[in-house]
């Protein structure tokens, strides 16, 4: 019999800006929920305990961590009844062709020898021989991003994390911007070229 499918589930945090592709099988948009204050912050990411129960004082951010992983464990467990079942289909399909094999293998050895004896090598096939030693795992992708995949998805994916799931389960978390340094944004670039504008209408340019 072939190795059991695992289950793996891989939560990414990330930046509203590109999005995942290719796309998660769920998705959580933390950008409604109360950021953490600048402060705070400014000195820390998502991956701080500070930082994260400070958002898990806030009942909105943990009524959505109970809804997440009841959704998880929801579509987990419905692409493990798809993949059962589509396995077992093909263990049968597998099983008839090594069958088919095993009997055209004894008839040409016979036909061969000019015997009816079987060469006890055949008897002997080994099952797994038959099925494909790579086995794929079962893979759900939940996308949970906030405006620069920082600080509420980083925090939000490590509690998901964090959470009590089937031992059997492979858990992987991905920060996606988590390194990504703060690009200063359009608010920024309007203030420069606001301040540049006002120098060289007051005449306030710099000679050469």
């Amino acid at each position: 019999m072939a190795t059991p499918r695992q289950p793996v589930l891989i939560l990414y945090s990330h930046g509203r800006n590109p999005p995942l592709h290719p796309s998660p099988d769920l998705k959580y948009d933390l950008r409604n929920m109360p950021n953490p204050p600048k402060a705070l912050r400014d000195v820390s990411d998502g991956q701080s305990k500070r930082l994260r129960e400070h958002l898990l004082s806030t009942p909105k951010f943990t009524e959505k961590l109970n809804e997440a992983e009841r959704e998880i464990r929801s579509a987990m467990e419905g692409k493990v009844a798809e993949n059962g079942e589509r396995h077992l289909r093909e263990e049968i399909v597998v099983q008839t062709h090594c069958s088919s094999e095993v009997q055209t293998s004894r008839a040409e050895s016979s036909i061969a020898n000019g015997e009816v004896e079987i060469e006890e090598n055949l008897d002997d096939l080994d099952e797994d021989q038959c099925i494909s030693s790579s086995v794929p795992s079962i893979l759900l992708r939940v996308g949970c991003n906030c405006a620069l995949g920082h600080h509420r998805s980083v925090a939000f994916v490590c509690e998901l994390a964090a959470r009590s799931w089937p031992k059997d389960w492979l858990v992987e978390v991905v920060h996606r911007d988590l390194e990504k340094k703060r690009g200063g944004g359009a608010r920024e670039k309007q203030k420069t070229m606001h301040k540049a504008r006002r120098r060289f209408e007051d005449g306030g340019m710099d000679d050469d």
